[in-house]
């Protein structure tokens, strides 16, 4: 019994100094992961906000979902180009465009009727090319603007446009397409 006292003795210092280290790695250990988890909680509670926002949002009735079904179609319905080109001189008039036909500043050639298939459906496409109008800058940019932004006619998309400026007038080059559910 006096050996090991004696070599608790004289490796105390030492052996207390190891289980001080020993106590300092795992200390250190457990500190880096407890940031690395506080990075990672914050993340989470970020996510779960986002998912929360997601889940509170009320799901659309029934009705709701109908009326909206009801109204996509009702955009898709078959259009004949005469049709079509009277709602372009329609929204040419309200732009403040000259669509007397003598004036030559609003041309509208026939539309090509093309089928297409756009994610899984088809559709019938009047494609307007070389739609020309000419006048005010800020007439034919607000021409422009109501064909591109879809709000007279849901289904129009605006394929090209080129501007060219002669004098005081702004010439317009467009290409126009028409979706609509095929007949039949």
């Amino acid at each position: 019994m006096g050996i090991i006292k004696r070599l608790i003795t004289r490796f105390w210092p030492t052996g207390f100094l190891f289980l001080i280290g020993f106590l300092l790695v795992i200390y250190v250990s457990l500190g880096i992961f407890y940031v690395q988890q506080g990075a990672q909680q914050k993340e989470f509670e970020e996510q779960i906000v986002k998912l929360d926002a997601v889940v509170a949002k009320p799901l659309p009735s029934v009705e709701d979902l109908q009326a909206e079904y009801e109204e996509v179609n009702r955009a898709l319905a078959p259009i004949i180009d005469i049709a079509a080109i009277a709602i372009l001189v329609g929204i040419a008039e309200e732009s403040g465009i000259d669509v007397a036909p003598d004036a030559d500043k609003f041309r509208v050639p026939s539309a090509a009727t093309r089928g297409e298939t756009v994610g899984g459906s088809s559709y019938q496409v009047l494609s307007f090319s070389n739609v020309s109008v000419q006048g005010d800058y800020d007439k034919v940019m607000a021409f422009i603007s109501v064909l591109d932004s879809g709000e007279t006619l849901e289904t129009m998309v605006l394929k090209r446009v080129v501007i060219t400026q002669t004098g005081t007038e702004t010439i317009a080059r467009l290409d126009v397409d028409i979706y609509t559910k095929p007949e039949g």
